[in-house]
């Protein structure tokens, strides 16, 4: 008769290897110092190049802003090794080399004749024009980045914040849609509040908050949507009353791109969350409804939207609308020219014509950098994205606890997707949405927004890192593999050694003990008195007792029968290590055989006369 199994049933074994040890993985010191040096010499060399290239000569900002952007970067990987020792020795070196690059390269474009403006002098100081000020915005945004981790200790602190966080992302990321145009529209999207000469970007702030939200819902509504409905065409549906979820944030996705007019941010929080609701549920049924979902949402709502329209009929043909006033797709065009100019190995830094190019420090940046470094620099700037998306993925792999893996994993989605949307923009793969280049791109909301991604890796890689040790609560953390082979085998070295103090020999496994599973059965279902125990307790209590009377004749009844009272109080059970031989349950009872010989040593004494017999306990029932 199946038997149910306990709760109380634990692995004997951990199932696979664990990917960090019980001692945590080493912090590579060295070798991050050794990276931010290489960073900050591969920063001045390309400073060098464009001041050679422009003026033929060297200046103090040569020397200058490659050492502040230096100095800045180690501020920023001592605040993360002080606050978060063990995280990713490869997040702040890509990305402060990423953040220096952009900087040397928007002054230089500053020094170029623009369309609408006079060139950057060549002794302007450091802080000058849109590079000093990104400068300055890349010291604010290590400060933002320090206050967070010195704040968040321990990423699940977050999910005691999770409608917080959606309420303040959801107004953020709507507000602008709500303003008058004069101070929220810029290039045709609402998605800026100017106050006077600052301006701020709420929806790169948004888009965290909703992430962080969207991990916390998915953890706890995870069984729910993993949940298989109809089969169709080979594609395991999920069921139709767990579609919820996705139909709000495809409304809400739907309502910012007619609101706002901002392609880019709605197609962006649509795949942040439908990207970790597929980590969550491992079911790619739900990535192609949304994507039919998203879709279908842009047709239908295409004839309706002059906006979309423009920028989809840019994409289909951009060398139709140059000379456009309405449909003007003279940005795309230029961006076009300038890659096609820089070819394999670029012009040289210094060399292009970014001016040419509107927008050529955010939006188009990769192209006007491509213009000069050609196609192998802007492959080697896209493999440092890949390599800190990837260790941005491992992170999450590497997390303890499911919260840490899918924040970590849309934390790199959201780089990679990103990235994936600018570069399709400007290379004409997908029409053109609006988004910037993390760490790269000009803009203040951008850059602090971006290492406050950053940091937030940097928080969940130390926990995934450091050694384990036991919490509780939210902070509670699932026990490493070896962690258990750790305790399992401390725990049967110190059965061993009372077994050992009391003189019992270990005579094999107890049935139903530390197994595979641990089955726990209350004593009274084995034909006992309520009450008296497990029937662990029933079995090995009786090998700590001392000598016991010698057991009932066999005219008497089996104890514990179904028509025998209980057994009085003080009685032991009884279970022999070995049976006797003769049989499966001993020798007939009568006159010995033979001569008698000497008991084994350490044999268990026989049971009392009231006591539990299994081997009287004939129920045909139970077998």
């Amino acid at each position: 008769m199946a038997q149910p199994m306990s709760a109380t049933a634990r692995a004997a074994a951990p199932t696979e290897t664990p990917l960090t040890p019980l001692t945590g993985m080493p912090k590579r010191i060295g070798r991050e110092i050794v990276m931010l040096v290489m960073g900050g010499i591969g920063v001045f060399c390309f400073q060098l190049t464009i001041d050679l290239a422009l003026a033929q000569r060297t200046t103090d900002v040569t020397y200058l802003l490659p050492l502040t952007i230096f100095i800045v970067s180690m501020c920023a990987w001592g605040s993360v090794k002080f606050l978060a020792p063990y995280a990713d020795p490869l997040f702040v070196p890509i990305a402060a080399f990423l953040t220096g690059i952009g900087i040397v390269y928007i002054r230089r474009i500053d020094r170029t004749a623009l369309l609408d403006a006079d060139p950057l002098p060549e002794s302007a100081g450091v802080f000058a024009g849109q590079g000093g000020r990104q400068l300055m915005y890349y010291m604010a945004a290590v400060v933002v980045m320090t206050v967070l981790l010195a704040v968040v200790r321990n990423h699940r602190m977050l999910r005691g914040y999770a409608y917080i966080l959606l309420f303040a992302g959801i107004t953020l990321a709507a507000l602008p849609g709500f303003l008058p145009a004069s101070i929220s529209e810029s290039g045709g999207s609402k998605n800026w509040i100017r106050f006077g000469s600052f301006s701020v970007q709420p929806s790169e702030f948004a888009k965290l908050m909703l992430l962080i939200f969207f991990a916390v819902y998915l953890v706890r509504k995870r069984d729910m949507l993993s949940v298989a409905g109809k089969k169709i065409l080979g594609l395991q549906l999920p069921r139709m009353k767990d579609l919820g979820p996705i139909v709000i944030v495809w409304a809400a996705s739907l309502v910012i791109l007619v609101m706002e007019r901002d392609l880019g941010t709605s197609l962006l929080l649509f795949s942040i969350f439908l990207s970790m609701l597929y980590m969550a549920t491992r079911r790619a049924s739900w990535i192609l409804i949304g994507l039919t979902m998203f879709i279908g949402g842009c047709v239908a709502i295409y004839p309706f939207f002059s906006h979309l329209q423009v920028r989809v009929a840019i994409w289909l043909d951009p060398w139709a609308y140059v000379d456009d006033p309405v449909t003007s797709s003279y940005q795309l065009v230029q961006g076009l020219v300038a890659l096609n100019s820089g070819g394999l190995l670029g012009n040289g830094p210094g060399a292009g014509n970014p001016n040419r190019i509107p927008a050529s420090e955010s939006d188009f940046i990769l192209a006007a950098i491509g213009e000069e470094v050609g196609l192998i620099g802007l492959i080697a700037i896209l493999l440092l994205y890949a390599v800190l998306v990837e260790r941005g993925f491992k992170t999450g792999i590497m997390s303890r606890d499911l919260f840490g893996k899918l924040m970590a994993g849309g934390l790199a989605f959201l780089v990679a997707f990103q990235l994936f949307v600018v570069f399709g923009g400007v290379t004409g793969l997908i029409p053109m949405t609006g988004q910037t280049t993390t760490f790269l791109a000009a803009g203040g909301s951008s850059l602090v927004g971006s290492w406050l991604l950053l940091g937030l890796l940097a928080r969940v890689s130390d926990d995934a890192r450091k050694p384990w040790q036991a919490s509780y609560g939210l902070m509670k953390t699932e026990a490493p593999p070896e962690f258990l082979a750790e305790q399992a085998a401390k725990r049967a070295a110190e059965e061993a050694a009372k077994a050992e103090a009391a003189g019992v020999m270990d005579s094999g496994p107890i049935p139903g003990g530390d197994q595979p599973t641990e089955l726990i059965i209350p004593g009274h279902l084995q034909g006992g008195a309520p009450g008296t125990g497990t029937m662990e307790e029933d079995v090995v209590a009786p090998t700590r007792q001392g000598p016991q009377s010698p057991p009932a004749g066999p005219s008497s009844p089996p104890p514990g029968g179904p028509h025998s009272p209980p057994p009085p109080a003080g009685a032991q059970p009884y279970r022999p290590q070995t049976p006797p031989p003769g049989s499966a349950y001993g020798p007939p009872p009568g006159p010995p055989q033979g001569p008698p010989t000497r008991p084994a040593p350490h044999t268990p004494p026989p049971p009392p006369p009231s006591a539990f017999d299994p081997r009287t306990d004939s129920k045909e029932g139970d077998r």
